[in-house]
């Protein structure tokens, strides 16, 4: 998506003709796909309730998506203007059960919220939303509402039929705003059962975002679906009905202004945001928003000799340098930042190669950037639980031939003339989940289970950890963890 596509949108009637639809039938009459009736749609007001859900924080590697979220919203949009408000209820299950209330105003490349929207800290009156937000919500209101979409296309493919479970159905590829879009339409009613884009997927390299639609009804002469289920890559990323659809609402328009003063925010935040839109939504709907691109804010922070926090964002990691190599634990969100810290790394230790990457478990937020070690020719080291995860992910992405250790209880490296021991933790945040301990510093790195620094703690993932390092007979005398900055000691 750029500036001028945002722009170029003009109403581009589709034609779905009588055909036969399988050798040997009788052509049949079919009703076309016809985004004219969308036409008159100035502004849309719609009122929902759902659940949000995330494949990638599932408790077993691969397995069912997470529950994070209830909520209701009510969402007003200009298309043709390209502005919008939502307002939202959110009641989140995971990581931590509680309630936020909070809007967004936006335009193109402008807006501002209110409210709270995370478990971090309340925002101290409007405060300018994330350009990455703005496009991953704009990208959103066009997959969920088709027929706008369609009206809105500069271009379509010839409709391509096909056959699914026995009915005939027809495949559409439109052009719109610089994205392509795949809508499958029931040829009996002439209306989208679903819509698919690829999008950005750090672990896959590429994925289908797929809406489907169904309980399709009039509103003011228009079709709209009021229920609405999301996946990625099959995996299910929200439910929805909705219970009102208002078109052209007198006062629509008077909630969509975002207020003066704002400044316009970075374009290619935008473009990477709509890029990626299923993720920044999801986080947002645990209550973690994750709107900001942390490709190159990387820094070290020394916690050990030779030991390093890789900081800089939201999520770190951990660098064991030793005289043969260099070890890293953990490659948070996406492999353009794994990219950066490659680059850092052979900068400050110029010929020292990274040779093991150590996944401590395999939530996106945590794994995300490790393709980039893989393919740079380190070995991962997981849980052996979680070994086949990251192939996959790697298959999928067109990559094989990984180097892997898997961790059975725990596991001794020796690549980089240094020690390191790698361990497991039962726990109940991730199964398949593990740590790794520096002897000689007698340094323990975990995620997501002790974070030291932190206000925000989980005593029961804090309790697993600790309960597992005595196991284990480790002698730690600095937990150092991938939130919270620095070492501490392990609480009283």
């Amino acid at each position: 998506m750029t500036e001028n596509t945002l722009r170029s949108a003009h109403v581009l009637p589709i034609a779905i003709v009588a055909l036969a639809l399988l050798s040997g039938h009788t052509a049949v009459a079919q009703a076309p796909l016809d985004p004219s009736v969308a036409e008159t749609v100035e502004t849309v007001r719609i009122t929902a309730s759902g659940q949000r859900f995330v494949p990638r924080q599932s408790l077993t590697p691969g397995g069912a998506p997470r529950h994070t979220a209830n909520y209701d919203v009510t969402v007003t949009w200009n298309p043709g203007a390209w502005q919008a408000r939502e307002e939202w209820q959110l009641d989140t299950l995971y990581p931590l059960q509680t309630s936020f209330a909070y809007s967004m105003t936006y335009g193109e490349l402008a807006g501002v919220k209110e409210g709270q929207d995370n478990f971090r800290a309340a925002l101290d009156g409007p405060t300018p939303l994330a350009a990455a937000r703005i496009g991953a919500n704009f990208k959103d209101l066009w997959l969920t509402n088709p027929l706008i979409l369609a009206a809105h296309s500069e271009a379509a493919l010839p409709p391509v039929e096909f056959a699914s479970g026995g009915n005939a159905r027809q495949r559409i590829v439109l052009s719109a705003h610089g994205t392509e879009w795949t809508l499958v339409v029931d040829p009996a009613t002439g209306l989208p059962e679903a819509v698919t884009v690829m999008e950005q997927d750090p672990l896959n390299g590429e994925g289908p975002n797929r809406v489907e639609f169904s309980d399709w009804r009039e509103v003011a002469g228009v079709p709209f679906p009021f229920q609405v289920e999301q996946y990625l890559n099959g995996g299910l990323l929200r439910r929805e009905i909705r219970s009102a659809i208002e078109v052209n609402h007198a006062e629509a328009d008077s909630v969509l202004t975002v207020p003066d003063g704002i400044e316009a925010g970075n374009a290619a935040h935008r473009d990477w945001g709509w890029g990626m839109s299923h993720l920044l939504l999801a986080r947002a709907g645990l209550g973690g928003p994750a709107d900001t691109p942390h490709f190159d804010n990387v820094d070290f922070l020394e916690v050990g000799p030779d030991i390093y926090q890789i900081v800089g964002g939201s999520h770190h990691g951990l660098a064991v340098v030793g005289p043969d190599g260099i070890a890293v634990v953990d490659a948070p969100w996406y492999p353009e930042r794994s990219d950066t810290l490659l680059r850092l790394l052979e900068e400050r230790w110029p010929g020292l190669p990274v040779r093991y990457i150590i996944m401590t478990h395999h939530h996106l937020d945590h794994s995300g950037g490790f393709r980039s070690f893989v393919e740079a020719g380190a070995t991962l080291v997981a849980h052996k639980d979680a070994v086949w995860f990251y192939e996959e992910a790697l298959a999928q992405a067109g990559f094989r031939g990984m180097s892997a250790i898997a961790v059975d209880g725990h596991a001794e490296l020796d690549g980089i003339g240094r020690a390191i021991g790698v361990y497991d933790i039962p726990n109940p945040h991730a199964d398949a989940h593990v740590g790794a301990y520096v002897p000689d510093t007698r340094l323990f790195f975990n995620s997501d289970l002790y974070s030291p620094g932190r206000e925000l703690q989980f005593p029961v993932s804090m309790q697993a950890l600790f309960t597992a390092v005595r196991y284990h007979g480790l002698d730690v005398e600095r937990h150092v963890g991938s939130h919270g900055m620095g070492y501490d000691s392990e609480p009283e």
